[in-house]
């Protein structure tokens, strides 16, 4: 009996100081604080989305290869405490990712087709085919309701208006565009090396911020800051004019940080840990 006691107590502290171990391997910036994280529950959740209007968050589930089409994948709701709503929520897609809303409507990129979910009903509506397409990832709404898309495998940058996509930029210059947000009247494209600022009006093309490595998840917010996500495990934040600041790495323990969501009113950052299958929130602070 003394022996296994002896035997357990030893385990328990292997056990605690291979998990502090673990800990210290990730870096946290004091600019962020480590919220919550839900259970293992998601199927290679890609992105996040928050829906401010409907206080709920999105969560995208590939459940196979990114580009394999297994009608595997599905969108799973998120309540903004951590607590899984339902994992399951929108079936029949699959390889879901970037995802947005505009008027009680889920749009998400599906490969090589645009799904159009009613929020409402949960039923899938619509499939918009992209026929040109071979990786459409991420998607960002302006006001207007003009829905832009990225095809990171084709450089193409396409837009969904009032029922119709077409080819709404061909860019030479473009490496991979992947994660998308709006500043003004700008589209800024984060690719394979850097972010690009696009022209709304006459979709001139400029580098907005170099030597970024490659861009998954982006987010523009207050005129000029920008969240982004690596993949690999990174987030930093950055400013124009500013040095760029690492938020934060779980890349040692092979954490992954996809296409991140962002609540603007309460500066939450929501990660979707891809191969992790989790979601972990980080509030950033002033």
């Amino acid at each position: 009996m003394r022996k296994s006691f002896y035997m357990l107590v030893v385990f328990l502290l292997f056990f605690g100081f291979s998990l502090m171990a673990q800990e210290e391997k990730v870096f946290l910036s004091s600019k962020i604080e480590a919220l919550w994280k839900t259970s293992a529950d998601f199927k290679t959740p890609e992105s996040v989305y928050f829906c401010k209007k409907l206080n709920v968050i999105f969560v995208s589930n590939i459940n196979g290869k990114p580009l394999e089409k297994d009608n595997n994948g599905f969108i799973s709701k998120l309540a903004p405490d951590g607590n899984i709503v339902k994992v399951d929520w929108i079936k029949g897609l699959h390889a879901p990712k970037g995802m947005g809303v505009y008027k009680e409507r889920l749009f998400v990129t599906d490969i090589d087709r645009v799904a159009e979910i009613d929020i409402t009903t949960e039923q899938i509506v619509r499939f918009y085919d992209v026929p040109d397409a071979k990786f459409l990832n991420d998607i960002v709404i302006d006001a207007a309701g003009r829905i832009y898309i990225s095809d990171m495998q084709t450089s193409v940058i396409y837009i969904l208006y009032n029922g119709v996509v077409k080819k709404w930029l061909i860019g030479k210059s473009l490496n991979g565009p992947n994660g998308l947000c709006l500043m003004k009247d700008f589209l800024l494209i984060g690719t394979r090396d850097k972010i690009q600022k696009v022209s709304i009006l006459n979709k001139t093309i400029s580098d907005y911020l170099l030597n970024t490595g490659g861009i998954d998840g982006l987010i523009c917010y207050e005129s000029k800051h920008l969240i982004y996500s690596d993949w690999s495990g990174n987030i930093y934040l950055a400013c124009l004019g500013q040095e760029t600041r690492k938020l934060m790495d779980t890349s040692p323990l092979k954490i992954n940080a996809a296409d991140i969501g962002f609540d603007y009113e309460k500066r939450i950052i929501f990660v979707p840990t891809f191969y992790d299958n989790r979601v972990m929130a980080y509030r950033l602070k002033d």
